[in-house]
């Protein structure tokens, strides 16, 4: 029937109530998966892309590697490697073998006047240190600088000392090495030498230094000679050169006799009574005539012999009187022309002697 028809008696007809539809259930994003029969298969766990035991097994050669690298320095530093001990160990077995040069490269040595004794042929010949042991370092908190307390044996007799290093960009080497500074030689003596050393040690090296070892003396040059045979031991204590007796040579001798027969010679040609005098002729003094208006005619007859002095200074030397006539020629005393003969020996004469060039240089004054 019509939706707006009605029933006869009035009322609407009624229309069964329709069911709702059911609901259909959705699915919860959310819920966890239910297992089946069997249950679900197990979701796999994702594997890391590097094995753990892969990291232990880096992690391990890292520290290994690490010790390797600490045992290597250490033996290094231990066995002559740039450590400041072992270059300061290695310095001392170069001044106890004798080679000089290799301690001196040690320690950037430049050479100088003071330094002519550190050498290869001077150390070679000297008898040298025994048992050397750098002992200890002290490093410095603000440098690279170290001290090192050495020890060493020479001649029977344990010394201590210290040196210094110090370290830049080509390594460790010896800022202050192993050597003493020689005993003060006097301004009286000409000096001494050692073997193998280019010249004499003389009072004005002042300076010069030495590796410690005992040293061999020897006569300075061909002109003296050395009583005995002393030695110079140089280490930490020695503060004097002892035993030095030398004598001036028959060579010497000869050289000087030589400069005062030429010195006396030239005094002859003098013409002036005073002169020849001043020269160091002493002439016997005229009795007839006046000195003032006369010349002198002088003779050598016998050259004054030269001698060794008998005083404590190796420079001076004596002479003998010699022998000399002259011949006055002037006036007398009332002005008449006359000559008298006159006789003469040496006088007061004074002189400095040197060494000079490997000569002997006398001059007098």
């Amino acid at each position: 029937m019509p939706e707006n028809e009605r029933t006869t008696d009035g009322e609407a007809p009624t229309t069964p109530p329709q069911a709702a539809p059911e609901a259909v259930p959705q699915p919860n994003p959310y819920a966890a998966a239910q297992p089946g029969p069997y249950g679900p298969p197990a979701a796999e766990k994702k594997k890391p892309a590097v094995p753990v035991w892969v990291w232990w097994v880096i992690g391990g050669a890292l520290a290994f590697a690490a010790v390797v690298i600490v045992a290597i320095v250490l033996i290094g530093n231990l066995f002559g490697g740039s450590g400041a001990k072992s270059v300061a160990q290695e310095y001392l077995d170069d001044i106890a073998k004798g080679n000089a040069s290799a301690a001196n490269k040690l320690a950037r040595l430049d050479a100088g006047d003071e330094d002519f004794l550190l050498t290869d042929k001077v150390l070679g010949q000297a008898k040298r240190i025994t048992a050397p042991t750098a002992t200890r370092t002290l490093t410095s908190r603000s440098s690279d600088l170290t001290q090192v307390s050495v020890t060493y044996k020479l001649a029977g007799k344990s010394y201590r000392g210290t040196i210094e290093l110090d370290k830049d960009d080509k390594g460790w080497y010896v800022s202050r090495g192993l050597t003493y500074q020689l005993p003060y030689v006097s301004s009286t003596i000409p000096g001494f030498s050692v073997p193998g050393a280019a010249h004499a040690v003389t009072s004005g090296d002042s300076e010069t230094i030495a590796y410690p070892g005992v040293y061999t003396i020897q006569a300075p040059n061909k002109y003296y000679k050395l009583d005995g045979s002393p030695v110079l031991t140089v280490a930490a204590d020695t503060y004097e050169l002892k035993n030095l007796k030398l004598t001036p040579s028959q060579t010497y001798l000869d050289e000087v006799q030589k400069q005062v027969d030429a010195h006396y010679a030239d005094c002859a040609t003098k013409t002036s009574y005073y002169d020849v005098e001043d020269c160091g002729i002493e002439l016997s003094y005229p009795s007839t005539l006046s000195v003032s208006s006369s010349t002198v005619t002088v003779k050598v007859d016998e050259s004054p012999k030269v001698d060794i002095d008998d005083s404590d200074s190796y420079y001076q030397f004596k002479i003998g009187p010699g022998k000399f006539s002259a011949v006055l020629t002037g006036k007398d005393f009332s002005g008449n022309p006359g000559t008298e003969n006159l006789t003469g020996e040496a006088g007061y004469i004074s002189a400095d002697i040197k060494i000079v060039d490997d000569k002997v240089v006398v001059t007098f004054n």
